[in-house]
Protein backbone atom coordinates (compact mmCIF):
# COMPACT_ATOMS: atom_id res chain seq x y z
CA UNK A 1 0.00 0.00 0.00
CA UNK A 2 2.90 2.12 0.63
CA UNK A 3 4.34 1.46 -2.59
CA UNK A 4 1.28 2.54 -4.22
CA UNK A 5 0.87 5.61 -2.36
CA UNK A 6 4.32 6.41 -3.01
CA UNK A 7 3.67 6.15 -6.82
CA UNK A 8 0.93 8.26 -6.20
CA UNK A 9 2.83 11.14 -4.40
CA UNK A 10 5.26 10.93 -7.23
CA UNK A 11 3.17 11.02 -10.36
CA UNK A 12 0.82 13.94 -8.75
CA UNK A 13 3.32 16.27 -6.49
CA UNK A 14 0.89 19.06 -4.59
CA UNK A 15 0.68 22.08 -6.57
CA UNK A 16 -1.59 24.67 -6.47
CA UNK A 17 -4.48 25.04 -8.41
CA UNK A 18 -3.38 27.81 -11.02
CA UNK A 19 -0.41 25.90 -11.75
CA UNK A 20 -2.10 22.85 -12.57
CA UNK A 21 -4.95 24.93 -14.94
CA UNK A 22 -1.75 27.04 -16.61
CA UNK A 23 -0.22 23.79 -17.57
CA UNK A 24 -3.77 22.10 -18.80
CA UNK A 25 -3.84 25.54 -21.03
CA UNK A 26 -0.63 24.93 -22.54
CA UNK A 27 -0.54 21.67 -23.41
CA UNK A 28 -2.55 19.89 -26.00
CA UNK A 29 -5.27 17.88 -26.49
CA UNK A 30 -2.76 15.29 -28.30
CA UNK A 31 -0.76 15.38 -24.99
CA UNK A 32 -3.73 15.65 -22.46
CA UNK A 33 -5.19 11.97 -24.13
CA UNK A 34 -1.70 10.46 -23.71
CA UNK A 35 -1.45 11.74 -20.09
CA UNK A 36 -4.81 9.89 -19.47
CA UNK A 37 -4.03 7.42 -20.90
CA UNK A 38 -0.87 6.67 -19.21
CA UNK A 39 -2.08 7.88 -15.85
CA UNK A 40 -5.41 4.47 -16.38
CA UNK A 41 -2.30 2.79 -17.02
CA UNK A 42 -0.67 3.46 -14.04
CA UNK A 43 -3.83 2.94 -12.09
CA UNK A 44 -4.19 -0.69 -13.35
CA UNK A 45 -0.75 -1.22 -12.56
CA UNK A 46 -1.41 -0.19 -8.75
CA UNK A 47 -4.63 -1.99 -8.40
CA UNK A 48 -3.11 -4.75 -9.63
CA UNK A 49 -0.05 -4.46 -7.06
CA UNK A 50 -2.82 -3.28 -4.85
CA UNK A 51 -4.48 -6.79 -5.21
CA UNK A 52 -1.57 -8.70 -4.94
CA UNK A 53 -0.21 -7.42 -1.86
CA UNK A 54 -3.74 -7.93 -0.07
CA UNK A 55 -3.59 -11.78 -1.54
CA UNK A 56 0.04 -12.31 -0.02
CA UNK A 57 -1.12 -10.20 3.73
CA UNK A 58 -4.69 -12.42 3.67
CA UNK A 59 -2.74 -15.73 2.91
CA UNK A 60 0.60 -14.86 5.64
CA UNK A 61 -1.85 -12.88 8.86
CA UNK A 62 -5.83 -12.21 7.70
CA UNK A 63 -5.32 -10.04 10.53
CA UNK A 64 -3.21 -7.60 8.98
CA UNK A 65 -6.24 -6.66 6.76
CA UNK A 66 -8.12 -4.89 10.06
CA UNK A 67 -7.71 -1.24 9.12
CA UNK A 68 -6.85 -0.98 5.40
CA UNK A 69 -10.43 0.34 4.57
CA UNK A 70 -9.86 3.07 7.27
CA UNK A 71 -6.39 3.94 6.30
CA UNK A 72 -7.94 3.93 2.71
CA UNK A 73 -10.56 6.63 3.26
CA UNK A 74 -8.17 8.66 5.47
CA UNK A 75 -5.98 9.14 2.57
CA UNK A 76 -9.06 9.38 0.95
CA UNK A 77 -10.06 12.79 2.81
CA UNK A 78 -6.34 13.85 3.70
CA UNK A 79 -6.42 14.64 -0.11
CA UNK A 80 -9.31 16.57 -0.01
CA UNK A 81 -8.66 18.52 2.96
CA UNK A 82 -4.36 18.21 4.05
CA UNK A 83 -5.23 19.87 7.60
CA UNK A 84 -6.58 16.90 9.34
CA UNK A 85 -4.60 15.39 12.07
CA UNK A 86 -1.73 12.48 10.57
CA UNK A 87 -0.76 11.53 13.60
CA UNK A 88 -3.96 10.97 15.27
CA UNK A 89 -5.12 8.57 12.57
CA UNK A 90 -1.54 6.26 12.12
CA UNK A 91 -1.14 5.89 16.22
CA UNK A 92 -4.15 4.16 16.06
CA UNK A 93 -3.13 1.55 13.59
CA UNK A 94 -1.25 -1.21 14.28
CA UNK A 95 -0.32 -3.07 11.28
CA UNK A 96 2.97 -2.18 10.10
CA UNK A 97 4.29 -5.88 10.14
CA UNK A 98 3.41 -6.29 6.69
CA UNK A 99 5.60 -3.80 5.26
CA UNK A 100 8.05 -5.35 7.36
CA UNK A 101 7.48 -8.57 6.38
CA UNK A 102 7.59 -7.53 2.63
CA UNK A 103 11.07 -5.73 3.01
CA UNK A 104 12.49 -9.16 3.46
CA UNK A 105 11.33 -12.29 1.54
CA UNK A 106 11.87 -14.57 4.38
CA UNK A 107 9.44 -12.83 7.19
CA UNK A 108 7.07 -13.04 3.97
CA UNK A 109 6.97 -16.88 3.95
CA UNK A 110 7.02 -17.18 7.52
CA UNK A 111 4.69 -18.76 9.46
CA UNK A 112 1.93 -16.92 10.90
CA UNK A 113 2.10 -17.41 14.39
CA UNK A 114 5.77 -15.51 14.57
CA UNK A 115 3.76 -12.89 12.47
CA UNK A 116 0.89 -12.45 14.88
CA UNK A 117 4.02 -12.43 17.76
CA UNK A 118 5.86 -9.74 16.27
CA UNK A 119 2.65 -7.73 15.76
CA UNK A 120 2.90 -5.97 18.87
CA UNK A 121 6.53 -4.94 18.86
CA UNK A 122 6.02 -3.59 15.29
CA UNK A 123 2.98 -1.57 15.83
CA UNK A 124 4.71 0.62 18.12
CA UNK A 125 7.39 1.27 15.70
CA UNK A 126 4.74 2.85 12.96
CA UNK A 127 5.35 6.45 12.61
CA UNK A 128 3.58 9.44 11.09
CA UNK A 129 5.56 9.48 7.39
CA UNK A 130 3.86 5.64 6.81
CA UNK A 131 0.72 7.24 5.20
CA UNK A 132 2.75 9.39 3.22
CA UNK A 133 4.80 7.25 1.00
CA UNK A 134 8.24 7.16 3.13
CA UNK A 135 7.85 4.43 4.74
CA UNK A 136 9.44 1.10 3.95
CA UNK A 137 10.31 0.43 0.22
CA UNK A 138 9.58 -2.44 -1.93
CA UNK A 139 12.12 -2.85 -4.25
CA UNK A 140 11.93 -5.13 -7.97
CA UNK A 141 13.72 -8.47 -6.66
CA UNK A 142 11.08 -8.55 -3.88
CA UNK A 143 8.29 -7.78 -5.84
CA UNK A 144 8.88 -10.20 -8.87
CA UNK A 145 9.03 -12.81 -5.76
CA UNK A 146 5.56 -12.14 -4.37
CA UNK A 147 4.41 -11.80 -7.77
CA UNK A 148 5.74 -15.53 -8.62
CA UNK A 149 4.41 -16.96 -5.39
CA UNK A 150 0.89 -15.63 -5.96
CA UNK A 151 1.54 -16.51 -9.61
CA UNK A 152 2.23 -19.97 -8.13
CA UNK A 153 -0.59 -20.33 -5.80
CA UNK A 154 -2.90 -19.27 -8.83
CA UNK A 155 -1.50 -21.31 -10.98
CA UNK A 156 -1.99 -24.54 -8.76
CA UNK A 157 -5.69 -23.18 -8.01
CA UNK A 158 -6.12 -22.90 -11.53
CA UNK A 159 -5.11 -26.60 -12.35
CA UNK A 160 -7.08 -27.75 -9.04
CA UNK A 161 -10.69 -25.88 -10.68
CA UNK A 162 -9.73 -27.68 -14.28
CA UNK A 163 -9.37 -31.03 -12.74
CA UNK A 164 -12.33 -30.21 -10.88
CA UNK A 165 -13.98 -28.98 -14.39
CA UNK A 166 -12.54 -31.87 -16.12
CA UNK A 167 -14.53 -34.30 -13.80
CA UNK A 168 -17.53 -32.42 -13.61
CA UNK A 169 -17.95 -31.98 -17.24
CA UNK A 170 -17.02 -35.96 -17.47
CA UNK A 171 -20.25 -36.87 -14.98
CA UNK A 172 -22.15 -34.01 -16.71
CA UNK A 173 -21.59 -35.81 -20.25
CA UNK A 174 -22.64 -39.41 -18.73
CA UNK A 175 -25.79 -37.64 -17.39
CA UNK A 176 -26.76 -36.10 -20.39
CA UNK A 177 -26.32 -39.61 -22.16
CA UNK A 178 -28.28 -41.29 -19.41
CA UNK A 179 -30.47 -38.77 -20.13
CA UNK A 180 -30.85 -39.72 -24.16
CA UNK A 181 -30.98 -43.34 -23.63
CA UNK A 182 -33.61 -43.38 -21.06
CA UNK A 183 -35.07 -40.44 -23.60
CA UNK A 184 -35.21 -42.90 -26.20
CA UNK A 185 -35.94 -46.38 -24.24
CA UNK A 186 -39.10 -44.07 -22.85
CA UNK A 187 -40.08 -43.06 -26.49
CA UNK A 188 -39.76 -47.01 -27.43
CA UNK A 189 -41.58 -48.29 -24.53
CA UNK A 190 -44.26 -45.17 -25.83
CA UNK A 191 -44.50 -46.51 -29.33
CA UNK A 192 -44.85 -49.91 -28.31
CA UNK A 193 -47.16 -49.63 -25.42
CA UNK A 194 -49.42 -47.38 -28.09
CA UNK A 195 -49.12 -49.79 -30.69
CA UNK A 196 -50.04 -53.46 -28.32
CA UNK A 197 -52.90 -51.58 -26.30
CA UNK A 198 -54.39 -48.44 -27.40
CA UNK A 199 -54.51 -49.72 -30.83
CA UNK A 200 -54.51 -53.76 -31.26
CA UNK A 201 -55.68 -54.26 -27.77
CA UNK A 202 -58.98 -51.33 -28.28
CA UNK A 203 -62.39 -53.74 -28.30
CA UNK A 204 -64.41 -52.73 -30.69
CA UNK A 205 -67.66 -53.84 -29.90
CA UNK A 206 -67.16 -52.60 -26.23
CA UNK A 207 -65.76 -49.61 -27.47
CA UNK A 208 -62.40 -49.78 -24.98
CA UNK A 209 -59.25 -51.64 -24.24
CA UNK A 210 -59.78 -54.31 -21.81
CA UNK A 211 -58.38 -54.24 -17.91
CA UNK A 212 -56.91 -57.68 -19.13
CA UNK A 213 -54.74 -56.40 -22.34
CA UNK A 214 -53.04 -53.83 -20.00
CA UNK A 215 -52.30 -55.83 -17.09
CA UNK A 216 -50.69 -59.06 -19.21
CA UNK A 217 -48.97 -56.05 -21.19
CA UNK A 218 -47.61 -53.95 -17.87
CA UNK A 219 -46.91 -57.95 -16.50
CA UNK A 220 -44.47 -58.75 -19.32
CA UNK A 221 -42.65 -55.42 -19.21
CA UNK A 222 -42.16 -56.05 -15.71
CA UNK A 223 -40.46 -58.95 -16.50
CA UNK A 224 -38.36 -57.80 -19.15
CA UNK A 225 -37.28 -55.00 -17.23
CA UNK A 226 -36.72 -57.41 -14.11
CA UNK A 227 -34.01 -59.41 -16.38
CA UNK A 228 -32.30 -56.15 -17.61
CA UNK A 229 -31.85 -54.95 -14.06
CA UNK A 230 -30.37 -57.86 -13.19
CA UNK A 231 -28.33 -58.03 -16.10
CA UNK A 232 -27.41 -54.13 -15.23
CA UNK A 233 -26.28 -55.43 -11.68
CA UNK A 234 -24.37 -58.39 -12.72
CA UNK A 235 -22.65 -55.71 -15.07
CA UNK A 236 -22.10 -53.40 -12.46
CA UNK A 237 -20.72 -55.84 -9.63
CA UNK A 238 -18.27 -57.04 -12.35
CA UNK A 239 -17.21 -53.73 -13.26
CA UNK A 240 -16.80 -53.19 -9.42
CA UNK A 241 -14.59 -56.34 -9.26
CA UNK A 242 -12.73 -55.47 -11.75
CA UNK A 243 -12.27 -51.48 -10.66
CA UNK A 244 -11.19 -53.25 -6.87
CA UNK A 245 -9.06 -55.28 -8.73
CA UNK A 246 -7.20 -52.31 -10.61
CA UNK A 247 -7.58 -50.07 -7.66
CA UNK A 248 -4.93 -52.89 -6.11
CA UNK A 249 -2.72 -53.08 -8.72
CA UNK A 250 -2.49 -49.87 -8.94
CA UNK A 251 -1.59 -49.64 -5.17
CA UNK A 252 0.58 -52.40 -5.17
CA UNK A 253 2.09 -50.57 -8.24
CA UNK A 254 2.55 -47.52 -6.11
CA UNK A 255 3.82 -49.41 -3.38
CA UNK A 256 6.45 -50.87 -5.01
CA UNK A 257 7.18 -47.44 -7.11
CA UNK A 258 8.33 -46.20 -3.55
CA UNK A 259 10.52 -49.53 -2.72
CA UNK A 260 12.54 -49.46 -5.81
CA UNK A 261 16.50 -49.75 -6.34
CA UNK A 262 18.55 -49.13 -9.48
CA UNK A 263 19.12 -52.92 -9.42
CA UNK A 264 15.31 -53.63 -10.26
CA UNK A 265 15.76 -51.09 -13.26
CA UNK A 266 18.54 -53.30 -14.31
CA UNK A 267 16.67 -56.38 -13.52
CA UNK A 268 13.68 -54.94 -15.77
CA UNK A 269 16.34 -53.85 -18.21
CA UNK A 270 17.55 -57.56 -18.88
CA UNK A 271 13.97 -58.98 -19.01
CA UNK A 272 13.23 -56.88 -21.68
CA UNK A 273 16.22 -57.59 -23.66
CA UNK A 274 15.08 -61.21 -23.30
CA UNK A 275 11.45 -60.27 -24.36
CA UNK A 276 12.96 -58.24 -27.48
CA UNK A 277 15.29 -61.33 -28.35
CA UNK A 278 12.06 -64.04 -27.83
CA UNK A 279 9.74 -61.38 -30.18
CA UNK A 280 12.99 -60.94 -32.40
CA UNK A 281 12.73 -64.89 -32.78
CA UNK A 282 8.86 -65.31 -33.41
CA UNK A 283 8.92 -62.46 -35.93
CA UNK A 284 11.84 -64.57 -37.44
CA UNK A 285 9.26 -67.50 -36.98
CA UNK A 286 6.28 -65.78 -38.08
CA UNK A 287 7.93 -64.65 -41.37
CA UNK A 288 8.64 -68.23 -41.95
CA UNK A 289 4.85 -68.95 -41.05
CA UNK A 290 3.87 -66.21 -43.32
CA UNK A 291 6.33 -68.11 -46.20
CA UNK A 292 4.52 -70.94 -45.96
CA UNK A 293 1.02 -69.77 -45.59
CA UNK A 294 1.83 -67.81 -48.91
CA UNK A 295 2.91 -71.40 -50.37
CA UNK A 296 0.19 -73.14 -49.06
CA UNK A 297 -2.34 -70.51 -50.76
CA UNK A 298 -0.87 -70.55 -53.83
CA UNK A 299 -0.81 -74.42 -53.94
CA UNK A 300 -4.50 -74.23 -52.46
CA UNK A 301 -5.50 -71.68 -55.30
CA UNK A 302 -4.18 -74.23 -57.82
CA UNK A 303 -6.68 -76.82 -56.17
CA UNK A 304 -9.06 -74.73 -56.33
CA UNK A 305 -8.59 -74.21 -59.82
CA UNK A 306 -8.54 -77.61 -61.14
CA UNK A 307 -11.60 -78.55 -58.07
CA UNK A 308 -13.56 -75.74 -60.49
CA UNK A 309 -13.21 -77.25 -63.45
CA UNK A 310 -13.78 -80.84 -61.95
CA UNK A 311 -16.70 -79.28 -60.59
CA UNK A 312 -17.85 -77.89 -64.04
CA UNK A 313 -17.61 -81.61 -65.57
CA UNK A 314 -19.58 -83.10 -63.37
CA UNK A 315 -22.26 -80.31 -63.56
CA UNK A 316 -22.07 -81.45 -67.30
CA UNK A 317 -22.30 -84.83 -66.70
CA UNK A 318 -25.12 -84.42 -64.63
CA UNK A 319 -27.00 -82.02 -67.52
CA UNK A 320 -26.43 -84.91 -69.97
CA UNK A 321 -27.30 -87.82 -67.31
CA UNK A 322 -30.68 -85.79 -66.43
CA UNK A 323 -30.89 -85.15 -70.51
CA UNK A 324 -30.33 -89.11 -71.40
CA UNK A 325 -32.64 -89.81 -68.43
CA UNK A 326 -35.73 -87.61 -69.82
CA UNK A 327 -35.18 -89.42 -73.23
CA UNK A 328 -35.30 -92.84 -71.78
CA UNK A 329 -38.33 -91.77 -70.35
CA UNK A 330 -39.73 -90.84 -73.76
CA UNK A 331 -38.75 -93.63 -75.38
CA UNK A 332 -40.22 -96.01 -72.85
CA UNK A 333 -43.24 -94.19 -73.40
CA UNK A 334 -42.86 -94.40 -77.11
CA UNK A 335 -42.16 -98.26 -76.69
CA UNK A 336 -45.63 -98.77 -74.74
CA UNK A 337 -47.17 -97.01 -77.49
CA UNK A 338 -45.73 -98.95 -80.05
CA UNK A 339 -46.70 -102.20 -78.29
CA UNK A 340 -49.65 -101.30 -77.79
CA UNK A 341 -50.22 -100.05 -81.36
CA UNK A 342 -48.54 -103.95 -82.54
CA UNK A 343 -50.78 -105.42 -80.12
CA UNK A 344 -53.33 -104.05 -82.21
CA UNK A 345 -52.02 -104.85 -85.63
CA UNK A 346 -51.70 -108.36 -84.01
CA UNK A 347 -55.28 -109.13 -83.39
CA UNK A 348 -56.35 -107.43 -86.70
CA UNK A 349 -53.67 -109.74 -88.47
CA UNK A 350 -55.43 -112.47 -86.13
CA UNK A 351 -58.93 -111.58 -87.65
CA UNK A 352 -57.26 -111.01 -91.21
CA UNK A 353 -55.89 -114.48 -91.31
CA UNK A 354 -59.27 -115.87 -90.16
CA UNK A 355 -61.30 -114.19 -92.40
CA UNK A 356 -58.71 -115.19 -95.05
CA UNK A 357 -58.91 -118.78 -93.95
CA UNK A 358 -63.16 -119.27 -93.51
CA UNK A 359 -63.36 -116.68 -97.08
CA UNK A 360 -64.92 -118.45 -100.14
CA UNK A 361 -64.72 -117.28 -103.32
CA UNK A 362 -68.65 -116.58 -105.10
CA UNK A 363 -70.32 -117.60 -107.92
CA UNK A 364 -69.89 -115.71 -111.01
CA UNK A 365 -73.63 -115.60 -112.21
CA UNK A 366 -74.11 -115.17 -108.48
CA UNK A 367 -71.82 -111.98 -108.90
CA UNK A 368 -73.64 -110.93 -112.11
CA UNK A 369 -77.04 -110.40 -110.36
CA UNK A 370 -75.56 -108.54 -107.54
CA UNK A 371 -74.71 -106.15 -110.06
CA UNK A 372 -77.86 -105.75 -111.58
CA UNK A 373 -79.72 -105.36 -108.49
CA UNK A 374 -76.81 -102.33 -107.19
CA UNK A 375 -77.40 -100.93 -110.83
CA UNK A 376 -81.05 -100.87 -110.75
CA UNK A 377 -80.88 -99.60 -107.23
CA UNK A 378 -78.57 -96.96 -107.93
CA UNK A 379 -80.69 -96.24 -110.76
CA UNK A 380 -84.11 -95.89 -108.63
CA UNK A 381 -82.59 -93.89 -106.24
CA UNK A 382 -81.51 -91.12 -108.92
CA UNK A 383 -84.87 -91.37 -110.01
CA UNK A 384 -86.03 -90.75 -106.80
CA UNK A 385 -83.61 -87.66 -106.11
CA UNK A 386 -84.75 -85.89 -109.53
CA UNK A 387 -88.50 -86.31 -108.47
CA UNK A 388 -87.61 -84.65 -104.81
CA UNK A 389 -85.47 -82.21 -106.46
CA UNK A 390 -88.95 -81.51 -108.54
CA UNK A 391 -90.96 -81.51 -105.51
CA UNK A 392 -88.64 -78.96 -103.79
CA UNK A 393 -89.03 -76.60 -106.89
CA UNK A 394 -92.49 -76.89 -107.09
CA UNK A 395 -92.87 -76.53 -102.78
CA UNK A 396 -90.22 -73.20 -103.08
CA UNK A 397 -93.09 -71.93 -105.79
CA UNK A 398 -95.91 -72.53 -103.28
CA UNK A 399 -94.00 -70.94 -100.59
CA UNK A 400 -93.63 -67.73 -102.84
CA UNK A 401 -97.15 -67.63 -104.26
CA UNK A 402 -98.48 -67.66 -100.43
CA UNK A 403 -96.01 -64.89 -99.46
CA UNK A 404 -97.39 -62.83 -102.00
CA UNK A 405 -100.83 -63.69 -101.65
CA UNK A 406 -100.34 -62.96 -98.08
CA UNK A 407 -98.71 -59.22 -98.83
CA UNK A 408 -101.82 -58.64 -101.30
CA UNK A 409 -104.35 -59.25 -98.74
Amino acid sequence: MSTSQSHVNRNFPSRSISQITNEIEEITDEELVKQVNELKHQIKVLTLENEVFERTMARLDPTLLHGIQQALEYATRLNSNSSLNVGSFVRSQTSRLFFESLTSPSKMFASPSKISTKRAESSARVGGTVMFGTGPKINVLERSEIVSAEMEILMANLELMRQKAAKQHALLKAQLEELELRVEHIQNFREEFYKEVVIEGWDKIAQRIPAEIWVRYMNEWVKITDRKIGKFRLRTSTLNTQYSKLKGQIKIKAELSEHLRPVDFEKIKIENNECLSIIDKKLQQLAELKKMTGDANLTLSIHKKALMEQNIYLNEVLSNVKRKQKQTISLNKETEIIENQAKGLEVKLDDIKKLRNAYEVPDVMDYVHVKAEIADLKLSVKLLQNRLRILQIALSSHHRRLNKLSLES
